[in-house]
């Protein structure tokens, strides 16, 4: 099952945009160590591409309207940047020791090296504060914890600024307000972040939510600050369930959840760019980082293109719906070869006149074990019918998928087995993966509907631990 991301990152590069000289932000910078030939940049919701040459070079420009937030990722490499209209950042670190090698240059240098020494310092103090969510802690003592923890980051801020001359005052300003928003993050998010086992008896006590009274939450400018907006995503998501009355448990991938958001935004801010900003992340969140697509939701994108009035955001929402329109219901499954677990090469051609449940998983993946018992009744319960039901390991060693196949696994002190079923069918994408890339797999475990003439009915069915939804989908097929 994949589980409910609440924080929404923020945002992706402009591709091919003519701007004003002023406008154009770059990015440059040296890696050392580094096998992979790309890194990755986040702004404004979707991510973009970073090409490393041979010697370990990147560059890159953006557009850049106004002060705001991005995020470097790649392997073993997750950097929080900041960037300013007309100005450049360079960056270069060794992979091999990326948090002691980062070194920064540039017009953005000083912001920059703040936000990583930040970053360094504060992962060590976070690993301290996330204990005090769990009993035999109280509200009382997380509370005093999220205090001293401020105190620390308003101290380091300071510090930062008077030993370094030149330190942005925009910057300075714009990151109390951060620190300020990051608070209300973790006090308004306490009674989730304990845990559904223990929730109930976690409550905290009268006034805990009274910061909210206080905050304009209709002002545009928070949605240009990180934490500002981790704070509204935050809000508006549990808000929007609650409201809704729809369990948290499993809803990351529930459209109806995006439904009450959408509803819960139009309804609970004035201010256009909160439906312009807030709903796009909504859907880039679902349709991209869950890997989801636009199944379920196409009422949505359609209502966001037509109503929104920010075309920037429109055309990377766009661009984002042509990248997973292949997977879309109606459109021809990829065909791919790949062996079972007896040698035999199987092609997903050789069920032409049969649906097809596939199932993308590997051993090391949690939830897919979880969910393996649960498909296993599916399988029996359908075995009669005209389905065949395939699970595609990805695992990198093949040594590690076929051992479980015949040894199975324990999870929840029962022994699992994988019996062989006629309709049950292992097969191995190697290591490239090249059937989950053309799958458009970005989690796991990810199931996929097939019909008879090879095309996809759904690519991102529910899972089968909730047996109800996936029975509904299949016995809605003519001819299963």
């Amino acid at each position: 099952m994949k589980q409910l991301v609440i924080i929404f990152l923020l945002a992706s590069l402009m591709l091919g945009c003519k701007s004003e000289p002023n406008q154009v932000c770059t990015i440059s910078g040296k890696v050392s160590h580094y096998d992979a030939k790309e890194l990755y940049m986040t702004l404004d919701g979707l991510k973009d591409t970073l090409r490393v040459n041979e010697d370990g070079i990147f560059y890159k420009e953006f557009a850049v309207t106004s002060p705001m937030d991005g995020i470097l990722q790649g392997t073993n490499i997750y950097l929080y940047l900041y960037f300013e209209p007309g100005k450049n950042l360079e960056v270069n670190f060794d992979a091999t020791a990326f948090d002691s090698t980062v070194a920064f240059g540039g017009n953005l240098a000083l912001p920059n090296e703040y936000l990583h020494e930040k970053t360094v310092l504060g992962s060590e103090q976070q690993k301290r504060f996330y204990k005090i969510y769990k009993p035999p802690y109280t509200p009382a003592d997380f509370m005093s914890t999220r205090d001293s923890l401020s105190r620390v980051e308003y101290a380091f801020l300071d510090k930062f600024k008077v030993d370094h001359y030149g330190f942005s005052k925009t910057f300075y300003e714009r990151e109390k307000r951060a620190l300020e928003y990051r608070v209300y993050f973790d006090i308004y998010g306490y009674p989730r972040m304990v845990g559904p086992d223990i929730q109930d008896t976690t409550k905290v006590p009268a006034g805990w939510y009274d910061f909210m009274d206080k905050l304009n939450l209709d002002d545009p400018s928070l949605l240009e600050i990180r934490w500002c907006m981790y704070f509204i995503n935050l809000y508006v998501g549990a808000e929007s369930l609650k409201k809704a009355k729809i369990p948290t448990k499993g809803c990351s991938d529930n459209p109806d959840w995006l439904r009450a958001e959408f509803a819960f935004v139009k309804e609970k801010f004035t201010a256009l760019e909160f439906f312009d900003v807030i709903l796009f992340h909504i859907l880039v969140q679902y349709m991209d980082n869950e890997g989801l697509g636009t199944a379920g939701i196409e009422d949505l994108v359609t209502e966001y293109l037509s109503k929104s009035t920010n075309e920037k955001l429109k055309k990377n929402l766009q661009q984002l719906c042509d990248k997973w329109a292949p997977i879309a219901s109606g459109h021809p499954a990829p065909n791919f070869i790949l062996p079972d677990n007896k040698g035999h090469n199987v092609s997903l051609s050789d069920f032409k006149g049969k649906f097809v449940f596939i199932d993308f998983w590997f051993t090391g993946c949690g939830p897919c074990k979880v969910d393996i018992p649960y498909l296993k009744q599916i399988l029996d319960d359908y075995k009669d019918r005209n389905i065949v039901f395939i699970s595609i390991s990805v695992d990198k060693k093949k040594s590690d998928w076929e051992k479980m196949l015949i040894e199975g696994y324990i999870e929840d002190n029962k022994q699992v087995l994988f019996e062989e079923k006629t309709n049950w069918i292992h097969l191995h994408d190697p290591q490239i993966r090249e059937v989950a890339k053309n799958y458009l797999v970005s989690g796991y475990p990810t199931y996929t509907l097939i019909d008879p003439d090879g095309k996809f009915v759904n690519a991102r069915c529910e899972n089968p631990a909730r047996p109800n939804k996936l029975r509904i989908l299949l016995d809605a097929q003519q001819g299963l």
